[in-house]
């Protein structure tokens, strides 16, 4: 045990947040998977560390606001007199001149990413200079990290805790399940192919069963004869990353049978721990094969178990990087920090510029009345001037509460008219077009040799 004090940012530890005013349009627009980042991260710091203080940066915005939320951050930082901040990122909640003026109060801080794999160049790298150390799951970026002078410690996707299996009494109830929105990428056109073939899958989550419980996710899994997990993700469906759901599969005991994905080899052994597929048809005939085999599959399954539990346990994730992060202290070795000189791209503050008209449009939407809509739809317009729609929501927020809710209807009836799809596929859509334009352009003429 360190006695050390160490304050965890995070966000979005509770189910019910889904439900909750303001936060049910933040969750819904940009983080529509539970993440209980008291299990992932809160539980192993607390076997590290003899304090650990929660902050949800999250609920106190909707609570507080922006302004008065970094306020309370920072007054925090300067009571508690923390040995480590450890932020969980997301977008613009926490701001960079916060991470800053932490890190002038003496403070560690440590910065943990996700997504890098489509994230980083329009996200995370811009956070390196706010930052003492960086944590991501992607091995592709790694090297990226580096180049700009950051300290990265590279660890694996969210996990969980390992889920004790009987063996010899195991008794499964689904033959192929999938836990997870089949909205994202093309997982319904996967998931169809085993309809073509007549066989059937259990689906559970956003589109089609509903949402389950943490626990409930577990129970499925470690039931499942197969789990499938894809790879691709949503709003960049060409861009295949490693998943959370791969070690969370295999600490709970089940078989995964798993799109690949690139390092995906780096963490477990391919045919013998875990199964991985990379076009439908393969999939249903891997799936049926392993139906057919018992004794393979459930070898396969155990084997899975024993490496996850021995070693992607998120106590054994999150000891590991406090263990190179306090090994780097005491070396005393420090890089330059050419990231310091990064200026945000377009795509970048469009992404910023969004995240803000959003919670704009859901202040405005909620009818709160305290104004705080003006710092979020003042901060979109200064990421990007031209943005329309915060300038449309200052409009409407001027109007009495009974003409912006008849608007608002209008807007959602208006979104429910796009032949069913919704704005999250007209992204992926839009994405695939310019994608094919793109490539379509770089194509050499006939007759040319680069």
């Amino acid at each position: 045990m360190i006695c050390e004090t160490v304050i965890l940012l995070t966000y979005y530890y509770r189910q019910e947040d889904r439900d909750d005013g303001i936060l049910r349009h933040i969750i819904g627009a940009f983080c529509p998977t539970y993440l209980p980042f008291d299990l992932y991260l809160y539980e192993p710091l607390k076997r590290i560390f003899r304090r650990v203080i929660v902050y949800d940066f999250l609920r106190r915005r909707a609570e507080l606001g922006l302004r008065a939320m970094n306020d309370e951050v920072l007054a925090v930082v300067r009571k508690e007199r923390p040995k480590y901040v450890l932020w969980t990122s997301f977008y613009d909640d926490v701001r960079n001149t916060t991470l800053e003026a932490i890190r002038k109060e003496g403070a560690t801080v440590v910065g943990w990413f996700f997504d890098d794999e489509w994230r980083f160049s329009s996200y995370s790298k811009y956070w390196i200079p706010y930052l003492d150390y960086c944590v991501t799951n992607a091995i592709s970026v790694e090297p990226r990290y580096r180049q700009l002078g950051a300290r990265v410690i590279r660890t694996v996707p969210n996990t969980g805790v390992a889920v004790d299996v009987d063996w010899a009494h195991l008794k499964e109830r689904y033959d192929v399940a999938f836990l997870g929105s089949i909205r994202t990428a093309d997982r319904r056109w996967y998931l169809d192919e085993f309809r073509t073939n007549s066989m059937s899958v259990d689906v559970f989550g956003e589109g089609s069963g509903g949402y389950v419980s943490f626990q409930q996710m577990l129970d499925i899994y470690k039931t499942s004869r197969i789990n499938l997990n894809f790879s691709k993700t949503g709003a960049h469906p060409w861009a295949r990353q490693l998943k959370g759901r791969v070690f969370q599969v295999c600490l709970a005991g089940g078989f995964l049978l798993t799109e690949y994905a690139p390092g995906i080899e780096n963490y477990f052994e391919l045919g013998k721990q875990i199964i991985c597929f990379d076009s439908p048809r393969e999939m249903v005939d891997k799936a049926r094969y392993y139906l057919n085999h018992e004794a393979e599959r459930r070898a396969i399954a155990r084997a899975g178990w024993e490496r996850a539990k021995g070693e992607y346990s998120s106590s054994c994730m999150v000891a590991r990087v406090f263990e190179e992060i306090a090994e780097d202290l005491t070396s005393g070795v420090r890089n330059g920090n050419p990231a310091a000189g990064l200026k945000l791209t377009i795509n970048a503050r469009r992404v910023l510029a969004t995240y803000h008209q959003e919670w704009g449009r859901a202040q405005i939407q909620e009818n709160d009345k305290r104004g705080l809509w003006e710092d979020d739809l003042a901060l979109a317009l200064l990421n990007m001037p031209w943005n329309t729609l915060a300038r449309f929501y200052r409009l409407l927020a001027l109007l009495p509460w009974s003409a912006r809710h008849a608007i608002f209807n209008g807007l959602l009836r208006l979104e429910k008219r796009r032949f069913g799809v919704s704005a999250q596929h007209w992204i992926i859509l839009r994405s695939y077009v310019r994608r094919m334009i793109e490539s379509l352009l770089r194509r050499p003429r006939q007759g040319y040799r680069g």
